[in-house]
């Protein structure tokens, strides 16, 4: 609730307030390594001739008064929560610009429905972020907060009419005060509210402070706790949902909100509930911004895109396939069993990174093929560094590393976060507050051995994705030209390590993945660490002069598994014609060797 006192106070102070508090991003909390708990022997055993198939998530019981944490599981929609105050007959002199008149209330409701919204309920919002229930797409909540009368008299009756469920916050010692232009509801009404099973009644503390977090800790938690039991004793029943104040608190509050007991707490930073920092920090706009709500929401959707795609991974024979698919000259290295490799220190080329997968002990059979990885930190030329981009974890040392740069992290928003196990490959936007840890990407698939996260999602369900749709979330450079790499599966479950033979862009390259088969395809480092290898031969490499290798890299995709010869005129060629994968110095040395590159803008 925005305060009326406050307003009164200073309506231009108040405003500045609040815009400075919408605007606020999300914060985070970097994690260190931590070693994997499959431990390092387990993908020998994982990847035998005929692996377990990889189980599916199991749900823990929902229960609305036990906190659980935000689930990957939610991240195929992205919900708008809306916040209301006074729902009032008309503005008059007694209004503030958070006051909503009917009219407008019903213009809103009119607005949604039109666009084709699904009203939630908390719970059914609480199931979703916490279990991953399935919910319609469209979907939005109504939350109303402050307890006044305006809502029983001019925003219940068009709800129940409907049938459209909201919740109502309560600070609790202002119930039944009926004076001035803006009264609250007494017990009684809420008692009504509360039986009839539409309208959820939450806490807003008891007197709602001005700024929580300025508060003693003991005060904070005095305000949270008497709210609560105040609130359960008139209601009978458990009461564990919050909105903070203003929106105000700091990790204290958000603390002190879990000590207490509640279960989903909400602020006034905007973002879809999907993208919030926390179950006890989700996102809700002001009424006034719901067309933009909705927008975001909506782009969301579309650019992340907000989808979990799971596919079993065949174990097909692989295949190397060189071919023109819509108009661009591709090579293809197609089926086996995926395994990401990462440098324990300096970097490899990725045929070196095949040769140490081979000498490994971990796998059951030959890696064949194999291609560069994702992105890292240090993009030099020549640099040595190994620090990926995004959490990561790899068969080469079974640790999961989190991305602990906490100026990168809330940039890597909805990027693609892909985790492989021993027979599925799971593919997500990844949400950088709730999903750099282990446990929680082993909740969407438990025997997972590797975890990365690439540069852009860029074909989905077969379609290539549109510039537009790809840069919301990727790097300024993601579509400049250069030779670009890609790794997907097919629908039937074939992976696929792709590389262009020429200088092409990202949306170029999805085009031409799309139109050779691929399902979903993601982005992988380009430029000069495209590569792509075929037992023990360059197919691609990322340099346009031929003398030159692909430049080492820290991480690297290999699959294992028979092979099945080329036979097609145009692959048997450009086979014939590779260039050894491994030459007789390291790939370190020979780039420390090569000439430089020359002026101009600098290409990864």
């Amino acid at each position: 609730m925005i305060s009326r006192t406050r307003f009164h106070r200073g309506a231009r102070a108040c405003l500045g307030f609040l815009v400075a508090v919408l605007s606020t991003g999300c914060q985070y909390l970097p994690g260190n390594p931590t070693a994997s708990a499959t431990p390092a022997s387990a993908p020998v055993g994982a990847l035998s001739a005929s692996p377990t198939p990889s189980p599916s998530p199991t749900a823990t019981p929902f229960d609305p008064n036990t906190l659980q944490p935000m689930s990957p599981l939610a991240q195929n929609r992205r919900v708008p929560v809306i916040m209301y105050h006074d729902i009032v007959a008309e503005k008059g002199r007694d209004s503030v610009w958070f006051d909503c008149s009917r009219k407008e209330f019903e213009e809103q409701i009119a607005f949604l429905e039109q666009e084709g919204a699904t009203f939630l309920s908390l719970d059914q919002l609480h199931r979703h972020l916490t279990q991953g229930e399935e919910i319609p797409p469209n979907s939005v909540v109504l939350t109303f907060d402050d307890n006044y009368q305006g809502f029983y008299d001019n925003a219940y009756p068009l709800l129940k009419e409907k049938g459209i469920p909201s919740a109502v916050f309560v600070h609790t010692n202002f119930v039944g005060d009926k004076k001035g232009a803006h009264p609250k509801m007494d017990w009684e009404t809420l008692r009504e509210l509360d039986a009839s099973g539409l309208v959820t009644i939450g806490s807003h503390t008891l007197s709602h402070p001005e700024d929580m977090a300025k508060l003693p800790i003991e005060e904070q938690e005095r305000e949270m706790t008497e709210s609560r039991a105040i609130l359960e004793s008139q209601l009978g029943h458990p009461v564990p949902y919050f909105a903070y104040p203003n929106g105000t608190g700091d990790k204290e509050t958000f603390a002190a909100a879990e000590r207490v007991g509640y279960t989903m707490a909400f602020t006034i930073v905007n973002g879809p509930a999907e993208e919030s920092p926390g179950i006890l920090r989700v996102c809700r706009y002001i009424h006034t911004r719901l067309e933009k709500a909705w927008k975001d929401s909506q782009e969301a959707t579309r650019n992340a895109p907000a989808d979990i795609v799971r596919k079993e991974l065949l174990s097909a024979s692989i295949v190397l396939q060189v071919e023109e698919f819509d108009g661009i000259k591709l090579g293809i290295v197609r089926g086996g069993r995926p395994s990401t490799w990462r440098s324990p220190q300096g970097r490899f080329s990725v045929g070196e990174f095949l040769r140490r997968a081979a000498a490994s002990g971990k796998l059951s059979e030959t890696p064949v093929g194999g291609m560069n990885g994702t992105f890292f930190a240090d993009a030099a030329l020549r640099g040595t560094d190994n620090t990926m981009i995004g959490p990561c974890l790899t068969r080469e040392d079974a640790v999961f590393y989190p991305e602990t740069d906490p100026t990168r992290l809330p940039k890597l928003r909805n990027r693609p976060l892909v985790l492989i196990g021993p027979t599925a490959m799971v593919i997500l936007p990844f949400n950088p507050d709730t999903m750099n840890d282990e446990p929680t990407l082993r909740s969407v698939l438990p025997d997972l051995t590797d975890v990365f996260l690439a540069g852009a999602w860029i074909v989905h369900n077969g379609e290539p994705r549109t510039k537009e749709e790809m840069q919301a979330y990727s790097a300024r450079d993601f579509n400049d030209p250069r030779r670009r790499a890609c790794f997907g599966v097919t629908d039937s479950g074939d992976v696929m390590l792709v590389g262009s033979l020429e200088v092409i862009t990202t949306e170029q390259l999805a085009r031409a993945a799309a139109a050779a088969g691929i399902k979903e395809a993601v982005l992988m480092d380009s430029g000069f660490s495209t590569s792509i290898v075929y037992d023990g031969k360059i197919i691609v490499t990322g340099h346009t002069a031929r003398h030159l290798p692909s430049r080492a890299v820290p991480h690297a995709i290999v699959v294992e598994g028979a092979t099945e010869p080329p036979t097609d005129a145009a692959t048997v060629e450009h086979l014939s014609k590779a260039d050894d994968a491994v030459g007789s110095v390291s790939a370190m040395e020979a780039q420390a060797n090569a000439p430089r590159p020359g002026s101009g803008r600098r290409r990864r």
